[in-house]
């Protein structure tokens, strides 16, 4: 039993990179065959302003259907099977019409694919490994992807045998998934290697998601108009291929340094963001530009990476586990947003770049406001040390409600994010008798679930 975590970060690092590496690749396809159809701005504006932002309502459409069933795993092969389906006509049609209804069609089965494996990942047990285990599976995919296009040369996206190549993806992906089953939905703390839990009474419940679903967006609708900056594109001395790897090297660094500390994760994506700003005041200077064109695909991993952990973990704390694909949904609506500016304002820059300005001024706001709650720990009232307050806390919050030994002890668990069964294996109890402590617990305090029932505590401790 000692190795479930381990096993669990293989498994899960697998199944990623099937998942990933099946869907860019349909979507490669899909959209180097739009680029044969319709001009470059037309295929920017379907693929990557309608194309994510049917991602963003397929992972919505998966976590709607988590909060009715938590067992979405046996669905995953069938939405593999239509995503197959639909690539065939999306990349063979010579229609623009049909290309369209069934790359739209693809483009939601690829966010309900990326809901399926960010939920997986959230539920995972050892969750402070959860970054790296999401930058090892996307990096590896991407090492793949760009292995094949070296040995099938650029052309092998555009031909037919693509269908092939993801034909066999997606066997391979029924092989994972058969062997690598969805892990049991659970709320579970993240060790002391990643930073405290919400601690303000300011930020509590639908406050915190919704900055942090700002946040999100904003770094997103930064990010897609940088790369939209003309000194985003260089056209000698670069292999856009090549370019993968600077990213997927971006993603595993990304995914180890999140796992250490998400403040640092948190503070590397925002720098991300500052360097198509400098890659624009360098325009005209090719050695410097070089370096910073491969930075920026190095540091587009950290901004990556973040996005998708800030919400598994929000997520897990706070026990709404359909909300773990949510930092990639609202990440895919920012992204379509900022690419429908950069198709506005093609030739202006001084708007766009004004508009990029303010979006990352509001940003770097956000972030500096909920900074604090998310990754600094409260500071212990004075004349106490932190272990005497928190006891302190603890004995007036169980005081004032009234509660019993056993309503205190299940409490005492409550506070450190043990599940049920975790709870009712610490007390050699059984799960139901925990629920009834926990009803008993909700009913005295007046809360509606677990989530208002720390809120109470925590803002009762900031008071």
């Amino acid at each position: 039993m000692k190795d479930t975590g381990v096993t669990s970060r293989i498994t899960n690092a697998a199944v990623i990179c099937m998942c990933f590496l099946l869907t860019s690749s349909g979507y490669l396809a899909w959209v180097y065959h739009l680029m044969e159809l319709v001009t470059p701005r037309g295929s920017d504006a379907l693929s990557m302003v309608t194309g994510y932002a049917m991602q963003a309502l397929g992972i919505l459409l998966f976590s709607l259907l988590l909060r009715r069933t938590q067992n979405t795993g046996p669905m995953l092969f069938g939405v593999l099977v239509l995503h197959m389906l639909c690539l065939v006509p999306a990349v063979l049609s010579h229609s623009v019409f049909w290309v369209l209804l069934y790359g739209s069609v693809l483009n939601l089965l690829i966010g309900w694919i990326e809901g399926y494996y960010l939920h997986r990942l959230t539920c995972g047990p050892n969750a402070a490994r959860s970054a790296f285990t999401l930058g090892i599976g996307y990096s590896v995919s991407i090492l793949v992807s760009w292995i094949l296009s070296v040995v099938g040369g650029s052309i092998l996206y555009y031909s037919d045998r693509i269908l092939l190549v993801c034909l066999v993806m997606t066997v391979m992906a029924f092989f994972v998934l058969y062997l690598a089953p969805a892990n049991s939905p659970a709320i579970r703390s993240v060790n002391s290697s990643v930073d405290n839990p919400v601690n303000s009474s300011f930020f509590t419940g639908n406050s915190l998601l919704l900055h942090a679903a700002v946040l999100v967006f904003l770094f997103s609708v930064v990010n897609s108009c940088g790369f939209g900056f003309p000194s985003a594109d260089l056209k000698s001395g670069i292999s856009l291929e090549f370019s993968r790897l600077f990213y997927a090297a971006g993603l595993l660094v990304a995914g180890f340094l999140n796992d250490r500390s998400r403040k640092y994760g948190a503070v590397c994506a925002l720098a991300a963001l500052i360097i198509p700003f400098i890659m624009l005041a360098l325009q005209g200077e090719q050695v410097p530009l070089l370096i910073f064109w491969a930075l920026s695909y190095f540091t587009f991993g950290f901004y990556s990476i973040y996005r998708m952990v800030l919400f598994s973990d929000l997520a897990r704390r706070t026990g709404l586990l359909y909300l773990s694909g949510y930092g990639l949904l609202i990440g895919r609506i920012g992204d379509s947003f900022g690419e429908s500016a950069c198709l506005l304002l093609e030739k202006r820059l001084f708007p766009l770049l004004g508009i990029t300005g303010l979006f990352f001024i509001v940003a770097v706001f956000v972030l500096f406001r909920i900074f604090p709650v998310l990754y600094l720990p409260a500071a212990p009232a004075a004349g106490f040390s932190e272990k005497e307050r928190g006891r302190e806390i603890f004995q007036r919050f169980c005081a004032g409600y009234e509660l019993s030994a056993r309503e205190r002890e299940v409490l005492q668990y409550l506070l450190e994010e043990k599940t049920g069964a975790e709870i009712a294996d610490a007390m050699s109890i059984s799960e139901g008798t925990v629920k009834y402590h926990i009803h008993n617990l909700l009913q005295k305090t007046g809360c509606r679930n677990r989530i208002a029932l720390l809120d109470a505590y925590f803002s009762q401790g900031k008071e």
